[in-house]
Order: structure tokens, then sequence, then C-alpha cells
């Protein structure tokens, strides 16, 4: 695994979200991977991007349609940006 991958993964366990991205994001340029993207998703999601995180769970699919990781970080993206309160629309 890439140097950059593994500072990015060890940012990010230290909550380093802007710093962990930074390296990911040198590491997809260099050289664009499910590995790449994945970590960029993750790191999008917790950053509250998530448009971002899809996009990046959809390369990860692209790659590896099989990924259960990226299936179910979609899924909850899309459940987080799907959801509303009906009661706030009809008080």
């Amino acid at each position: 695994m890439n140097d950059l991958l593994i500072e990015a993964k060890l940012l990010l366990e230290k909550n380093d979200l802007a710093g962990s991205l930074e390296k990911v994001n040198h590491f997809i340029v260099n050289g664009a991977n499910r590995d790449g993207f994945l970590l960029r998703g993750r790191i999008h999601y917790r950053m509250q991007k998530w448009g971002d995180a899809m996009n990046d769970y959809y390369s990860v699919l692209e790659l590896d349609p099989d990924n259960q990781e990226a299936k179910s970080g979609l899924e909850m993206a899309k459940s987080i940006l799907g959801y509303f309160t009906p009661d706030m629309f009809n008080p």
C-alpha cells in the first residue's frame, strides 16, 4: 500500500479530516484505485459531504461492483439525503 494512503488512514484515525483528505487526494491523483476512493468516501462521509461521498462510493463500485463497504456507505448517504420530517411541512 502506498505511503500516502497509510498516512491518510492514520490522520483519519486522529480525526484530522482535512489532512487526511489532502493525502488521499494526492494518492488518487498519482494513480486512482479502489482503496483511495473508498478512503476518500469515508472522509467525505465524516465531513458530512454526502454528495462527494456518494461520488467516491460510486467510483469504488465501478472498479469493484461487489464492494460491501461502498454499497453500505452509499445507502447510508442516500438515506441521510432522503431524510425529511413530514411534521415540519404540515404543522
